[in-house]
């Protein structure tokens, strides 16, 4: 199965405004930037991905990650994640992608494991989606869709249950991966406090307790 793996990218300055209160413009700049690299890098680390596709308008995200094997969609315009994800599914049909996995950039625990298994789940089907929820269980952490153009991504408030409530509209399989780590997300001051409590120190967690 190839899958290609999907990393839609905010702008860097408009990125973790939530954290406005606590870090500096600079800062949260910084740690998108760290936020990227690492989930690029882990990424490359599965044995699962086939390919890496960043979808952005940031213009220096290709530097940032440019030792990687990523390869890069460039907007003119930033429309939004799904306007993004709408391009990089066509792009992904039309390379020869089996499946896509679309993971957001700011989930600081993830693992190669993680995507392995994840990806695991829709080898024996022919069309399905693997979705991984939020610790809070309204956004989606993880989207797995096979084939790439099975149905198109719903990125707004409560995304996780609006997927689920699409995929069963077209009556599409649908298997959920549960893991502690792809659950919890780097978005809001919660998130930090409950982060912190990690012994991981990769970039970005080290980063932000280096920071803080």
């Amino acid at each position: 199965m190839r899958t290609f793996a999907i990393v839609p990218v905010k702008r860097f300055d408009r990125s973790k405004s939530r954290l406005g209160t606590i870090l500096s413009l600079d800062e949260r700049r910084k740690l998108s930037e760290l936020l990227l690299v690492n989930t690029v890098r882990t990424l490359e680390q599965s044995n699962a991905i086939s390919s890496t596709i960043i979808v952005t308008s940031e213009s220096s995200a290709e530097e940032i990650v440019g030792t990687t094997r990523a390869e890069f969609l460039k907007l003119d315009n930033d429309n939004g994640v799904n306007a993004a994800l709408l391009l990089a599914d066509k792009y992904s049909s039309q390379n020869g992608a089996d499946a896509t996995l679309v993971i957001p950039q700011d989930i600081p625990l993830l693992s190669a494991t993680d995507i392995d298994n994840l990806c695991s789940r829709a080898e024996q089907l022919a069309r399905c989606i693997v979705i991984c929820p939020s610790i809070r269980y309204d956004g989606t952490n993880a989207l797995l869709r096979k084939p790439p153009q099975l149905m198109k991504t719903l990125y707004d408030k409560d995304s996780f249950n609006s997927h689920i409530r699409a995929a069963v509209k077209i009556n599409v399989p649908i298997r959920f991966f549960l893991s502690g780590r792809m659950m919890k997300d780097l978005d809001s001051i919660e998130d930090i406090r409950i982060l912190m409590k990690e012994q991981v120190l990769n970039l970005p967690l080290a980063f932000l307790k280096s920071t803080l």
